[in-house]
């Protein structure tokens, strides 16, 4: 669990939706560094009205995780989080019992029976085995907390808004764990067999976490009850405009020139017959940052290889991309009529150097 700042103020993002302030929510993401496309984010704000879960899917690096982190970011929401990988169980997610602590509780109980007449003895160890079912002894993972938190939240005065639940890399978890989330996504209860209180979790859609799933769509395919439960958007890879657009707003100490160097590089190395793992726009933004701190304006023979290891991930691409230094070199210094104009519209002086009317 990550915890909300509770020095700064909380926004719920469902009643601001709901109150019309989509515009107010996506200047809220904007302020964080993340520039949602408009039908992501339009999706996003359709999850929030209607309640359902939201299911992304993408390659990797095209901002699926990171959308979520800017939500909690932006309204101050404490956010739990699943990673899906091998071998994760449902107890890891959901809950287990503390045996060890219920063992000390009943030797404490079996200890203060034999001091007890025999009459008395039985009905004490009764209510002892009763009472290790109680929620001192119920061990919460991160989906079971998420709900017990939204709940809390919802009985507060004023009313708090509900955390961000972030069930990360989905095609991960397996069919087993995608079966016990059916239940909370669909009714947000999370039933406890022998628990005191039957269940935790809130009924109340407009309570329940905001959940964001994620999916890689590398291990298996979601189920058709697992997908249902959502919305569903696919994350696609954002045009030159909205990387540029993207990269301002990461790294707003950067110059226009180091903008058009990053911009420039990675959509050639895209282009580059060969290259199996594309940089993704998280390299891009990975490169930018790069360059504003080393005040990298301009690239050469020696500079440009320094910065392959934010993009290249494996030594067959280090050396292709070594074979293409002329051809990387002469892209970046190039006219690009996408990315140039862009820039020229805020940037007279990169305007004048590309000889563009403003």
């Amino acid at each position: 669990m990550i915890p909300h700042d509770p020095d700064r103020p909380q926004i719920d993002p469902r009643r601001l939706v709901r109150n019309g302030g989509e515009r107010d929510l996506y200047g809220l993401l904007c302020e964080t560094g993340y520039v949602p496309g408009e039908q992501v984010f339009g999706d996003f704000c359709e999850s929030l009205k209607s309640g359902r879960a939201w299911l992304v899917s993408g390659t990797r690096g095209s901002g699926k995780t990171a959308f979520p982190e800017a939500v909690a970011s932006a309204c101050n929401l404490t956010m739990c989080v699943v990673s899906g990988r091998d071998g994760l169980k449902q107890e890891e997610i959901l809950y287990d019992w503390d045996r060890e602590e219920q063992e000390v509780w009943m030797r404490e109980n079996l200890a203060l029976a034999k001091e007890l007449p025999a009459s008395e003895q039985v009905e004490l160890l009764e209510t002892a085995r009763k009472m290790k079912w109680q929620r001192q002894f119920l061990v919460l993972g991160e989906v079971a907390l998420a709900y017990d938190l939204a709940a809390k939240a919802a009985q507060s005065a004023p009313r708090n808004p509900p955390p961000v639940l972030l069930l990360d890399e989905s095609d991960k978890f397996g069919a087993s764990i995608e079966d016990s989330l059916l239940m909370p996504l669909e009714r947000g209860l999370i039933y406890i067999p022998r628990y005191e209180n039957g269940c935790i979790g809130v009924a109340d859609w407009e309570s329940r976490p905001i959940v964001i799933t994620t999916s890689n769509d590398l291990r298996h395919k979601l189920s058709g009850p697992f997908i249902s439960r959502h919305i569903y958007t696919r994350f696609s890879n954002p045009t030159l405009e909205k990387e540029l657009e993207i990269l301002r707003a990461r790294n707003p100490k950067a110059s226009s020139a180091q903008l058009a160097l990053s911009i420039k590089l990675l959509d050639a190395v895209r282009g580059i017959a060969g290259m199996e793992d594309h940089p993704s726009i998280r390299e891009s933004i990975d490169v930018a940052g790069a360059f504003v701190r080393d005040s990298i304006d301009s690239l050469d023979h020696r500079v440009l290889p320094r910065f392959f290891c934010y993009f290249v991930k494996t030594g067959d691409a280090r050396e292709l991309l070594g074979l293409q230094l002329d051809y990387l070199l002469a892209m970046t210094n190039a006219f690009n009529p996408v990315i140039d104009r862009c820039l020229a519209a805020r940037d007279s002086e990169w305007a004048a150097k590309w000889d563009l009317a403003v």
